[in-house]
């Protein structure tokens, strides 16, 4: 990373303006993470008898996603995740910002992306190793020219990331309810700070969009339910506009969190368990819904104007 000694550029003291801990902030009260935490599983009780500990309802940001966004999509889309350089690329960049946080002596961007790669190439049977290994040589290299490009971007843009200040990479969460029925599953790009007063960071390689807030918020709320503390501050981070898009957690944004689950959960639940027809809804997703040419609303959204 950047010396932490060197004077901080413009771009890093704008994060670091926009992450501090603001004069008089204290942290949400017990009693408040309580009350979220009745909400969430009172508006779940309904799925209690759908779902067991051995075959549990999971919830994590991109399901309630798929779901808000397209009921069909969500069913269409389930069990067939595939590894690509467009969601390949994303986390080859946190691994190698992950080694960068514990890099002893200079950081040589290509240098830290090449070792990167490698790592997770080693990890056989996990994440993307066998589709990196697979890869063309041209493949490689525009994997590793992106890579290189997003990465130099955080290590320019980003303040340097203190020992005191709690850094974690790729930090897993889980929350199981109804006794294991329904779990909430998160992994967070970068957290700073201790419970009760911490900030989730979410790295974005292109623009800011709002879903990404909706997104943060159920970070907040899987993290207020594991640790019984709300974290402070959730920050949404471009590296290529430089600029984070910061958000307070506030008891509402842990009830609009709670409330978005809890609608989410009982959806998810009604179309696997074909209680009713899952709805159909246009959008960006008909872009790559694997049932866009069986779907009229898609069909239709795909043959407008292009969107920007």
């Amino acid at each position: 990373m950047t010396d932490a000694a060197a004077p901080l550029n413009p771009m890093q003291q704008a994060v670091l303006d926009a992450l501090a801990r603001p004069p008089g902030w204290t942290p949400l009260p017990g009693s408040v993470i309580e009350a979220i935490r009745a909400q969430v599983t009172g508006g779940l009780a309904p799925l209690a008898d759908a779902f067991t500990p051995e075959e549990p309802l999971f919830v994590t940001k991109a399901a309630l996603g798929h779901i808000h966004a397209c009921e069909a999509h969500y069913l269409a889309q389930l069990g067939t995740f595939a590894w690509t350089l467009e969601n390949a690329r994303g986390t080859v960049v946190h691994k190698a910002i992950e080694l960068a946080i514990h890099w002893r002596g200079p950081v040589e961007p290509a240098e830290v992306v090449d070792e990167a790669i490698a790592r997770l190439s080693d990890e056989e049977g996990h994440g993307p190793s066998d589709f990196l290994e697979q890869l063309r040589p041209a493949e490689r290299a525009q994997l590793r020219s992106f890579v290189v490009d997003r990465f130099t971007k955080f290590d320019e843009c980003f303040p340097p990331l203190k020992a005191a200040w709690r850094p974690v990479t790729e930090s897993s969460a889980r929350v199981e309810l109804l006794g294991g029925a329904v779990r909430l599953s998160t992994r967070v790009d970068l957290t700073l700070g201790a419970p009760g007063s911490k900030v989730i960071i979410d790295l974005k390689s292109g623009r800011i969009f709002p879903q990404h807030r909706e997104d943060l918020r159920f970070y907040a709320l899987v993290d207020a339910l594991r640790s019984g503390q709300a974290p402070r501050l959730l920050a949404t981070y471009s590296l290529d506009s430089a600029r984070p898009d910061v958000e307070q957690v506030t008891e509402g944004v842990l009830q609009a969190a709670a409330r978005r689950l809890v609608d989410g959960a009982l959806a998810m639940s009604a179309v696997q368990r074909e209680e009713r027809e899952a709805t159909r809804t246009a959008g960006p997703p008909c872009r790559w819904c694997p049932i866009a040419d069986d779907c009229a609303p898609g069909r239709a959204y795909l043959a407008g104007p292009e969107e920007d």
